[in-house]
């Protein structure tokens, strides 16, 4: 099973290739990984987070990934960190009260897959501003392990699509 929801994750992140002019950007936004309970405002991931990330990024292994981006929490940074290394990027930081402004950097940046790393009041903010016919709500505090995969054309934004994966087991 595992074997087949990688391919399929692959094909559908690869699937920018059927547009008949430049391949669109492919966008895979998530929500960061379960965090540990340490009474701090900057947990670490859990042992389960930590699974999910290597998850990701064993899912992920054939994708390759042109940058990564995450907020400047632990958390949102551990869970892509493991994909960010397998494919030799940095892990850039960015406010996500300026989502607009990661958009513009994104679509300047000539990179074709990237993965952004968010929090359950973050997410939405991005994925609605790159989907704008079918904006989504803020993601509850404990709805951990979703995956967007966003097709996303800056020419014809309207053009653009998405793709979410609830991860849990």
């Amino acid at each position: 099973m595992k074997k087949l929801f990688g391919i399929l994750l692959i094909l559908v992140v690869q699937s920018g290739l059927i547009y008949a002019q430049e391949k669109p950007l492919t966008i895979i936004l998530l929500r960061h990984a379960e965090k540990e309970n340490d009474g701090t405002k900057d947990p670490a991931l859990s042992e389960k987070g930590k699974q999910f990330a290597q998850k990701i990024s064993s899912v992920l292994a054939e994708v390759r990934i042109d940058a990564a981006y995450s907020t400047s929490y632990k958390r949102t940074n551990q869970t892509i960190a493991q994909l960010a290394a397998k494919n030799q990027v940095a892990v850039k930081t960015y406010d996500p009260s300026k989502s607009n402004e990661l958009i513009r950097e994104i679509e300047r940046s000539g990179n074709k897959t990237i993965v952004i790393s968010g929090h359950s009041n973050t997410v939405n903010l991005i994925y609605n501003l790159l989907i704008k016919d079918n904006p989504i709500k803020e993601l509850g505090d404990d709805e951990y392990r979703k995956v967007f995969i966003i097709t996303y054309d800056p020419a014809a934004p309207s053009k653009s699509t998405a793709l979410k994966l609830d991860l849990n087991p």
